[in-house]
């Protein structure tokens, strides 16, 4: 399987390229909501959140790249087997069709697909974790749109 210093300096770079996308991204909002009183654009907080996201992408790529490993996990690899591979990579394909669906088409459908595809592609059986993640997902909704008065596009 693929090795532990391979598949960080992978996803490090990954990681770079999604926060850089999506800081493009984030240029666009409108400044609206609890933000706008406060003076602060609309783009500020996941900006910020992505700038510190990229830092951490870049101390563990380093890491990587310098050292080989960071701790103990010289010479692991990230899968045990192909299975685990699978998951991996259908939970990979699960975030990216949600993204394009919630860009598409708008927040609510992406979030009523989100935890159940998500959950299907871990392998998870049980009927009442698929309830307790769509109440949660209502949950979510709730609270932005009702208490914090967001509209969720």
């Amino acid at each position: 399987m693929l090795s532990q210093r391979v598949a960080n300096l992978l996803f490090s770079g990954l990681i770079l390229i999604a926060c850089g996308y999506f800081a493009w991204v984030a240029e666009g909002f409108e400044t609206s909501g609890l933000l706008a009183t406060s003076g602060l654009p609309s783009k500020f907080f996941p900006q910020l959140m992505l700038a510190l996201t990229a830092i951490c992408a870049l101390i563990v790529g380093a890491q990587y790249w310098t050292k080989g490993s960071a701790g103990d996990d010289a010479g692991e690899s990230v899968f045990n087997d192909g299975g685990e591979a699978r998951r991996g990579l259908l939970m990979l394909v699960v975030s990216v069709a949600c993204y394009a669906l919630w860009r598409q088409f708008g927040f609510i459908p992406m979030a009523l697909v989100l935890g159940p595809l998500s959950l299907m592609a871990m392998g998870v059986r049980q009927p009442i974790i698929y309830t307790v993640v769509l109440a949660l997902t209502a949950l979510v909704y709730v609270i932005f749109t009702q208490a914090l008065g967001i509209q969720l596009i």
